[in-house]
């Protein structure tokens, strides 16, 4: 955007020299005009010797020469200009120096036929004069009417050139609505992708809610069978105290009984059944102990763990 801004406002600028080298030329032009005038006036009241009046035409037919390859160049000049490069600057800065010499070249042709009015005074034939005068006349209408006609072109050139201007800024306005179009879409799609993402983040957000709930949830449970089984281990380990008492009693109570009588051998011996008995039962309420503190020992692991 900034090289076509940069191009567009070089046009701009070549075509505004443009516009004021050929109406600075076209004033010049009109004074020359205005001078050719006044000395053909001047010529009306004089005499000129056949040298002089050779010279002069001479002189004029040079400077018309000049005016026609001005006129080619301003044409050529008033045409509409396509994008503007270096090199057609370069070139158009030529073309300058080169009308610009003209414009010299103009001035000392100007300067010339002002050297020959003071030799105006010599006598020559009426005739020659008044076809001079009218030659010098009808050329000096051809002269106002192109320099009419170079003016009406200058005035619709510098309404081309505004309206030339006037469509690159349109163009311009355009081409930034659909800049500001695709801009505005990009917004778009990435304000629905925001949204899209702050969606996602709060279903995960949820979920990630539910699941430490559920985290909680199982801990307390875990907490909950931990004291459960703390208070089974616990009455385990009262039965295995109750268990060693009463083994303690019976077997003094065996003791006492062995010393007493022969007789009470076969309670002895019911009661060693018994005392094995009771040993077996403290033997397998020990393995549930062992198993039961295994149990808690993976519980808390697991906690732990989590």
């Amino acid at each position: 955007m900034h090289y076509e801004e940069v191009k567009d406002f070089e046009t701009n600028r070549q075509l505004l020299e443009n516009q004021t080298f050929l109406f600075n030329e076209n004033q010049k032009l009109q004074e020359e005009v205005n001078r050719l005038s006044a000395q053909l006036d001047h010529l009306k009241q004089t005499t000129v010797s056949p040298e002089v009046l050779h010279a002069l035409k001479r002189e004029k037919d040079n400077l018309l020469g000049h005016n026609i390859s001005l006129k080619a160049k301003i044409r050529r000049l008033s045409a509409a200009p396509p994008p503007v490069t270096a090199p057609e600057i370069e070139n158009e800065k030529l073309s300058y120096q080169e009308l610009n010499k003209s414009a010299n070249d103009l001035e000392k042709i100007l300067s010339k036929l002002s050297t020959h009015s003071d030799r105006l005074s010599i006598t020559t034939p009426h005739e020659n004069l008044s076809e001079t005068v009218t030659a010098l006349t009808k050329k000096l209408e051809e002269e106002q009417n192109r320099n009419e006609e170079l003016q009406e072109n200058i005035r619709k050139l510098r309404e081309d050139d505004e309206k030339y201007v006037l469509r690159e800024k349109i163009t311009d306005m355009k081409q930034l609505l659909t800049d500001l179009e695709v801009e505005n879409t990009k917004l778009k799609l990435e304000s629905e992708q925001l949204v899209e993402d702050a969606e996602t983040y709060k279903k995960e957000l949820n979920e990630a809610i539910e699941e430490a709930k559920a985290t909680t949830k199982r801990n307390y449970e875990l907490e909950d069978e931990i004291h459960r089984l703390k208070q089974v281990i616990s009455d385990l380990e009262n039965d295995n105290l109750r268990l060693k008492k009463e083994m303690i009693e019976e077997l003094n109570e065996a003791n006492r009984a062995k010393r007493v009588s022969a007789d009470t051998e076969i309670a002895l011996q019911h009661i060693s059944e018994a005392y094995e008995n009771k040993r077996k039962e403290v033997m397998q309420l020990t393995k549930r102990l062992e198993d039961a503190e295994n149990i808690i020992d993976i519980f808390k692991r697991q906690f732990n763990d989590d």
